[in-house]
Formats: structure tokens, sequence, C-alpha cells
């Protein structure tokens, strides 16, 4: 299927739909089973004082190694097979799954005050989100937010998606956007890397960052800290990454930082600090946790964190970007919904 078809039969199917949601929202990839991007969707929304009961937020895990399998999810408003999620063993839009969702939810929000191991090492401002001419500066009555992850990040390539930044070239794409009228998408891991980085103290235009993996993830990472004034240097890795725009970036100096894709960078005492975009299971009360979030290893979490707020900053809802979580107080949510939802598990 046509990526034009698949539009135009989204526009036919929200066009004739009877029952209305504020959003509907999906992570797709493979795999998705483990992932938290839910959960910091419903955070958010319920902060920011939105609606997101089922019937006004609803949310999927969209298992897909195609684009096209992703967008069907879009315009069909389902999946053949729904994928149970890992921290409830059952799917969204079932009783056990929105029960347990709506305590964790509750139980993050129960904390308004970041914990102490996950403040910044000096205050920062969040990046200033582009201008972009045409984008949307309010919520309609019907929309389709979606996260891609690996495999689906290199397969946009379509005329009949805005996109607002060098992402679908760099083919790095991992936020899309349906307003209702039509698509628009943006690649934020970068920005979500280059903001952790900055809220542990390591400046991009004083710091060269070590990059480990080729990826999507690899290269809009690189496409930011580059244009953030910072230097590169491609480490060893499954796949290394290759030349295109950060190229005059490119360094053989020691770095100062690490960004791990490939979950292959060793991280012996005395090592840079490093980011690592994977993350697992938890275990632990808040604190626990939150200790294994921190230096000198950085949980993926961290970076979770900070690109699905550039999500909503950027792309979601920019009209709401003051009212939105810092990344520290986010991340406090995250572990304590986490840590809710463990406390159900059979």
């Amino acid at each position: 299927m046509k990526f034009e078809t698949a539009v135009r039969r989204l526009f036919e199917f929200l066009t004739l739909a009877k029952a209305k949601a504020i959003v509907r929202y999906g992570i797709a990839g493979h795999p998705v089973d483990h992932s938290l991007s839910p959960l910091l969707t419903a955070l958010v929304t319920a902060q920011l004082g939105l609606p997101w009961s089922e019937k006004q937020l609803k949310m999927e895990l969209v298992d897909a190694t195609s684009l096209t399998d992703a967008l069907a999810w879009g315009y069909a408003g389902g999946i053949p097979t729904p994928v149970p999620w890992v921290y409830t063993g059952a799917v969204f839009g079932k009783f056990r799954t929105s029960a347990l969702l709506a305590k964790a939810v509750a139980g993050g929000l129960e904390e308004t005050s970041p914990h102490p191991l996950l403040t910044p090492v000096t205050p920062v401002e969040p990046l200033e989100a582009p201008s972009v001419p045409g984008l949307p500066t309010r919520m309609f009555d019907e929309e389709i937010w979606m996260n891609l992850t690996s495999p689906l990040k290199h397969q946009l390539d379509s005329s009949a998606v805005v996109c607002i930044d060098d992402s679908m070239s760099t083919k790095s794409v991992n936020t899309l956007r349906w307003d209702g009228r039509g698509w628009w998408c943006a690649g934020l891991d970068g920005i979500g890397v280059l903001e952790v980085f900055r809220h542990h103290g390591v400046e991009p235009e004083a710091s060269v960052l070590g990059v480990c993996g080729g990826g999507g993830g690899a290269r809009s990472t690189a496409s930011a800290w580059s244009k953030a004034g910072g230097r590169l240097h491609p480490l060893p890795s499954r796949r290394t990454l290759d030349e295109g725009p950060w190229t005059a970036a490119f360094t053989d100096a020691v770095p100062d930082a690490v960004v791990d894709f490939d979950g292959t960078h060793p991280s012996p005492a005395g090592a840079p600090l490093v980011l690592k975009a994977a993350y697992g299971v938890m275990e632990g009360d808040v604190d626990a946790r939150a200790k294994a979030c921190t230096s000198p290893v950085l949980d993926g979490r961290w970076l979770l964190v900070s690109q699905h707020l550039a999500c909503w900053r950027t792309l979601w809802a920019p009209e709401r970007t003051s009212d939105l979580p810092s990344i520290e107080l986010l991340m406090t949510q995250l572990i304590k919904a986490e840590v809710v939802l463990a406390s159900y598990a059979s």
C-alpha cells in the first residue's frame, strides 16, 4: 500500500468515525511490548490536565517491521494481533491494563518534586523548539500521535508528510502527528540526547561526543550535536556512523561523553559519562531505581523521557510548552509509576 493511499483511507476513516477520541497514540516498531512510552504519554497528558480516560486517550502497541503496517494501524483503528504490555500482561484497552495504568499514573503524579539523585548538575532551561510555519498550535478534536522505534525510523520518505527538521533526509524520523488534515514528522532522538547531557553538565559546544551505533538514533544525534557546535567521535560498533551533514564535526579526540545505541560500549572505571539508549524492566523501590539510573552509566529512561518531552514541545502540543514537567520531575514520576505497576505484577 502506498503512503498516499494510507493517508486517503485514514482521512475517510476519521471523517466517518462516530466515536471521537482526543488522541490516539501508538508506539510502532519491533519489539514494542516493553515500551514505557504509553505510560509517559498518560503521565504528561494527566499532568497537563487533559482528558486521558480510555475513551479520550486511546493507546496501543503497534508491532510492525514496515512503516506501511504502522500506518495501517492509523487508519484502521486497530491491529490484527494486539500485543500484551510487559508491565501488565494484558493489551491496552483491556480492563487490567486500563485499571493498572490509572493506578500507576495516580501514583506517579503524587511525586511533585524531583528525586534528589535526578536533579541537574546545574539548572538548565530546555532548548527552545523551532518555530514551524503552519504547524498547528492547538490540539484538534481527533488526532493521532505516533512514535517510531527500530526498524522504522529510516523508512519514511514521502512528500505527503511535512517534515519540520532534517529527519526525513537523514532517515531518522521517530515522531509523527496527524492533526485531522495532514501528517507532520520530526526526528527528536538527537535533541533528547543533547538535553540529557546538558542536564548532566556536558555542553555540546565544549565537548566531544562518542557515538556508538549508526542507526536512526545515532544519525539524529549526530545532526543535533553538530548543529549545536559539538564534535563527534564515531566509535567501533555493529554499525558505524556514516558520513553525512555532520561529517565536518568528526574528530579523533577522546570523547568527553558517550551515547551507546548498540549496547556494546564498555564502561570501565574512570571512563566518560555514558548514556545507554536501551532500558529494561527494573526492580526495587523509588530510591533504588533512581540510583540505578544515575552516572557513570545513565539508563535509557533518561533518553526516553527527554525525547518524549521534545515530542510535546516540538510537534504534539507546542502551545503547552511552559506547562510541561522538567526532565528530572518526569523521570521521578515515571519511576514511581513503574513501582506502582510492579506492586500489582503477578
